[in-house]
């Protein structure tokens, strides 16, 4: 099924009759976007999105899937792929999350290239996936760690990072160890900063297993990983 042009349509209409033209430039400044933003706040995004969704929401699997991939090719505005990428997880589409939407997360993360989409995606979209196909997504995110894209691989240990009893620590360290070994990435910022976020999230449950890999990588582990990795502990 093609994505759904009505749908699409009635989301632009929504977001462009809410346009604040004096946040819009400051937004775009702040998030560093090429794209322009049409000035909508996040959670009146969120509502837009979800009222729009509720009214008339997509019907199968292929339709969420090509609907939001359609959407964030398509989008004029960054709040408009903010949108693309929270589509799976409105509750008028619960049933209809399958594994379409990995490849769809995938080309988000890599074309977004920014911290705010992989966070996003990583956090929800992935993190749904990997909670009901574990095995299908597991390998995937272990070569995501091993490969070339930053934000790939950040997404590929931050998509933990609010789990709790389906937490899966094996995994966790799998998808952490290339990027604190690998010169060409290892030492770029956003890497350094999501291990550090990524392992202080851990920390929460598991503050000994956090100090005691950080004891373990420390020549390896950059300042400011280590730095944030421990700054719940260490309050303790």
């Amino acid at each position: 099924m093609a994505a759904d042009g009505t749908f699409i349509a009635a989301l632009q209409s929504a977001f462009a009759a809410q346009a604040n033209p004096a946040q819009a430039a400051p937004m775009q400044a702040y998030m560093k976007s090429t794209l322009p933003f049409l000035g909508i706040a996040a959670p009146q995004r969120r509502r837009l999105t979800a009222e729009v969704a509720k009214a008339q929401p997509l019907q199968s699997e292929s339709a969420l899937a090509d609907t939001m991939r359609a959407l964030w090719r398509t989008a004029r505005f960054r709040e408009l792929r903010y949108a693309a990428s929270e589509l799976a997880g409105l509750r008028p589409h619960a049933a209809l999350r399958s594994l379409a939407l990995l490849p769809v997360f995938e080309e988000m993360i890599v074309s977004g290239a920014w911290w705010d989409h992989c966070d996003e995606i990583s956090g929800n979209g992935i993190s749904a996936l990997l909670q009901r196909w574990p095995e299908q997504i597991k390998p995937v995110l272990r070569r995501w760690a091993n490969g070339e894209n930053m934000w790939l691989r950040r997404a590929s240990f931050l998509c933990q990072r609010r789990l709790k009893g389906s937490f899966d620590a094996v995994l966790f360290y799998e998808t952490i160890l290339p990027s604190i070994g690998g010169p060409s990435l290892a030492g770029e910022f956003f890497i350094r900063k999501g291990l550090g976020w990524a392992l202080r999230e851990r920390a929460y449950a598991a503050p000994d297993e956090v100090r005691a890999f950080c004891a373990e990588y420390r020549d390896r582990l950059s300042t400011l990983t280590l730095r944030e990795a421990l700054r719940v502990i260490d309050k303790h």
